[in-house]
């Protein structure tokens, strides 16, 4: 059957076409508030891990124990070494991150670097990946580095740091290799195998053909920092990272007798590094409760469980409240200095 023809009507108005209604989006509010929950899962998971540990370790010891070694503490040198400490490390930290942009040719002033590298230390309370983001955000306010390229200098930087680290667990288990703990034989063979390792890495990179995926990887702004920086740039900033580290021997020499512990500084030489290198492991916020572990094992001979784990909570719990005042204070400056220039950027200060 064949349908009726409809003619059309020229006396009639032609009406306008009906615009298409599209059905009303849903909003996306699962998705939002999954990657909300995942986000903050991430965060907090390392808080959790590290209290869990501490928690355990504290339930193994006597509480009274514990309570006594830290009445017995001598808080005011324990202040004053933390206060020398704390002025030391940070000029010195400084210094680091302003030699890994000097040599990158990016030119910046001391005081600027110590605002950026202050205010990241509120960030890296909270995460370390933040806390280095937070520098790469700042070069790219401050000095109009690409972000990515900021995270390519970060990339830099925390390699020297592994293997300033690495360089000084193994040569402090190399110098203490007359003692009977076996342990720190097998440490200097991992220590070595990971130096080695990264070495390789980094060499292998830098070796990569000019020719089509490898020539991506070597241009790609993350990876050109390394790639770019030569031999002479990397060992005279993993010494100055050595240098940085070295302060933290100093202070654990003086600082833990204030808890009535003496530890021989060449054991600190050995362990300290092995502390730190546990600290950098991405399994707790902070290296709460990995570095707790790690000092009651390295530290067992030369004090009670009760003395090492009373200065490793003192010490874990003033770095992190004196890092964080001076984060807070740096990051309220900086805040107000992008946010002055964003505004005479786009006119709004005459």
């Amino acid at each position: 059957m064949i349908p009726a023809l409809k003619l059309q009507d020229y006396n009639r108005p032609v009406e306008a076409p009906q615009k298409r209604v599209e059905p009303e989006r849903q909003p996306a509010a699962p998705v939002s508030e999954k990657r909300t929950i995942l986000y903050y899962v991430k965060i907090a998971a390392p808080w959790v891990v590290g209290i869990a540990i501490l928690a355990y370790l504290v339930w193994r010891i006597e509480f009274s124990a514990l309570v006594n070694a830290l009445a017995r503490a001598d808080v005011v040198l324990y202040a004053a070494v933390l206060a020398a400490f704390i002025i030391l490390n940070f000029l010195v930290d400084t210094q680091n991150l302003q030699a890994i942009l000097t040599h990158s040719r990016h030119s910046i002033s001391f005081s600027e670097t110590m605002m950026i590298r202050g205010a990241s230390y509120l960030l890296m309370i909270v995460d370390y990946t933040l806390g280095m983001s937070s520098i790469a955000y700042y070069l790219k306010k401050s000095k109009g580095i690409p972000f990515i390229r900021g995270m390519g200098l970060m990339f830099v930087l925390n390699f020297t740091t592994q293997a300033s680290l690495l360089v000084m667990a193994l040569a402090g288990c190399l110098l203490m290799s007359g003692s009977p703990s076996h342990w720190l034989s097998k440490m200097a063979i991992g220590c070595g195998a990971l130096l080695a390792s990264s070495l390789i890495f980094l060499i292998g990179l830098k070796l990569l053909p000019e020719k089509s995926i490898f020539r991506k990887i070597k241009r790609n702004d993350l990876m050109k920092g390394l790639v770019e920086s030569s031999a002479r740039t990397y060992l005279i900033n993993t010494l100055y990272r050595c240098g940085f580290y070295f302060t933290f021997i100093l202070f654990f020499y003086v600082a833990v007798r204030a808890f009535n512990m003496d530890i021989p500084f060449m054991a600190l030489i050995a362990y300290v590094p092995v502390i730190l290198l546990i600290i950098s492991i991405p399994i707790s916020a902070f290296g709460l409760g990995t570095s707790q572990a790690a000092m009651l094992f390295l530290f067992r001979d030369y004090g009670t469980p009760a003395q090492i784990l009373a200065f490793s909570l003192v010490y874990s719990a003033s770095i992190i409240i004196v890092r964080g005042i001076i984060g807070a204070c740096y990051y309220g400056i900086i805040t107000k200095r992008v946010s002055y220039k964003t505004k005479i950027l786009h006119g709004e200060v005459s």
